[in-house]
């Protein structure tokens, strides 16, 4: 059983009610803006090398904590991270202090084809920058690696 004062006052409620929804349609806002990945995709040739670019503003945010992972970019961290994995292939070879963490992949075989995720993490709620590239390798080509 509720109880109310008889001197509650009803607008409260009703200055409440205006306020969440609007809350809710600017957070809604503030989350597709800031935390909507980036897609694009890239294409290997079997033997050679590759790199899936990720760069950020480190000039604005500093050197920060990034990953790599392979599949979607999960709503934190990375999921099955591989920059420690698999032989040495995959190499942090850009410029860390200018914001290029782009990953390159050694020797590239068919079976790394797929989706790939780049989580740069900035300090602040909902402010990491997330990158989603789709790596496809075919066979032969004339680029070195």
């Amino acid at each position: 059983m509720v109880h109310h004062k008889k001197n509650s006052r009803p607008n409260v409620d009703k200055t409440k009610s205006h306020f969440l929804p609007d809350f809710q349609k600017r957070f809604d806002q503030l989350l597709s803006s800031t935390v909507s990945p980036t897609s694009s995709g890239v294409i290997g040739f079997i033997g050679h090398n590759v790199t899936l670019p990720c760069r950020y503003d480190a000039q604005s945010h500093g050197v920060l904590s990034f990953c790599w992972g392979r599949g979607e970019v999960p709503r934190s961290k990375c999921s099955d991270t591989i920059l420690s994995s698999e032989d040495g292939r995959y190499l942090l070879m850009g410029n860390l202090g200018r914001g290029d963490v782009s990953l390159t992949i050694r020797h590239v075989q068919e079976s790394d084809s797929g989706i790939y995720g780049c989580r740069v993490e900035i300090p602040g709620w909902f402010n990491d920058q997330k990158h989603h590239l789709k790596l496809t390798v075919e066979a032969g080509g004339c680029q070195g690696g």
